[in-house]
């Protein structure tokens, strides 16, 4: 594809979600002419105004009457004139669906609940020239037999690395070299498992000498004070610190020996591992979501999401030579989910699907 082709990124999310941030990623590595519509006042449009991306506003498909979305959106690709429209949700599918004409259109799966198998939507992927799947569990009989790649996630590695700044973070925290940090990065919400990560830990200090751990997210599903007082229960309140606003995760990546990502549910796009990986840390998944798909033993240790073979992957992590296996993950993450990995990835996908019939 030559450097003049159009292509509108669709983001019609207003919150910071995986998808949001993987759609924005997109959007940022193309080296072509490339737009977002966003919805106004969204995180998507402070982020692409802060990379340089020209801004189109959408109306929001969940909050308005469907013509007025629709016709937000005609708006924009009448005077954006893009030769690929890229879509990350339904509503917009659709829309873009009806909008195609000679326009190739590219939808990003990545969402927890899967693809519909339904009537309809076999029929609106009739018109889906291409599909980006963030896990293999998305593909099935409505995108099976349209062109696909599979981008699992991507991580600004010039972002995330390790800083000697940030491991001062440590004193900040009240944790000496001598003993091993383990973090989790996440909201405080259901499917991020917090609570078994507490129950393995409860397993993991009776084995592991000075480990401790610090957990860093903002209050979403569940409330601080059930976290603090799960802790209590299991005699780990002086083994955890809870640091729950919002902060400079680099920071603390960078401050921890390894990262562990507890989540019992959903994760079917990879961020907050690769982000730990990119600051040098190895870390540990549970088998759910995308993660097995990720996983790359001994720098990337994969548990079943009970507490025991949490904990037991928490043990053989702690007692690893970690400086290597931080290494060993760094360069796993630039080489595989880079923000350059991912342009040579998109580019030759666009090739494939564009060819040279889009001039």
């Amino acid at each position: 594809m030559g450097k003049k082709q159009k292509v509108l990124v669709v983001i019609d999310e207003v919150w910071d979600s995986a998808l949001t941030d993987l759609a924005i990623k997109i959007a940022r590595v193309l080296e072509l002419d490339t737009a977002c519509a966003v919805v106004k006042g969204s995180y998507a449009e402070k982020v692409c105004e802060s990379i340089g991306k020209e801004i189109f506003f959408i109306e929001n498909p969940r909050k308005r009457f469907p013509l007025i979305p629709f016709l937000s959106l005609k708006r924009v690709v009448d005077r954006f004139q893009p030769r690929v429209i890229i879509v990350i949700r339904g509503e917009e599918t659709l829309f873009s669906a009806i909008l195609k004409n000679k326009r190739k259109l590219i939808r990003i799966h990545g969402e927890a609940k899967g693809i519909k198998n339904s009537f309809l939507n076999k029929l609106v992927h009739k018109k889906v020239d291409g599909v980006i799947l963030t896990s293999k569990k998305l593909e099935n009989e409505v995108v099976k037999n349209i062109p696909k790649i599979y981008v699992n996630g991507a991580v600004d590695t010039e972002v995330f690395k390790f800083t000697e700044e940030g491991r001062s973070v440590r004193k900040w925290l009240g944790v000496s070299e001598r003993e091993k940090l383990v973090g989790v990065v996440g909201r405080l919400d259901r499917v991020k498992g917090h609570s078994l990560f507490l129950k393995a830990l409860s397993v993991a200090v009776k084995r592991v000498k000075g480990l401790k751990a610090v957990i860093v997210g903002e209050e979403k599903g569940v409330k601080l004070k059930e976290l603090v007082k799960l802790s209590e229960e299991l005699n780990v309140r002086d083994k955890v610190i809870f640091v729950p606003k919002r902060v400079e995760v680099v920071s603390f990546m960078s401050a921890c020996d390894f990262g562990v990502a507890p989540s019992v549910h959903s994760e079917v796009i990879a961020r907050v591992p690769l982000e730990f990986m990119a600051c040098s840390k190895p870390v540990v998944l549970t088998n759910v979501g995308v993660f097995p798909e990720i996983s790359k033993p001994p720098f990337c240790a994969i548990s079943e999401a009970k507490p025991e073979s949490l904990a037991e992957e928490i043990v053989k992590m702690a007692n690893s030579d970690l400086e290597n296996l931080g290494k060993l993950a760094r360069n796993f993450v630039e080489k595989n989910y880079s923000l350059s990995a991912l342009k040579t990835k998109l580019e030759v996908f666009l090739e494939r699907i564009v060819g040279n019939c889009v001039k």
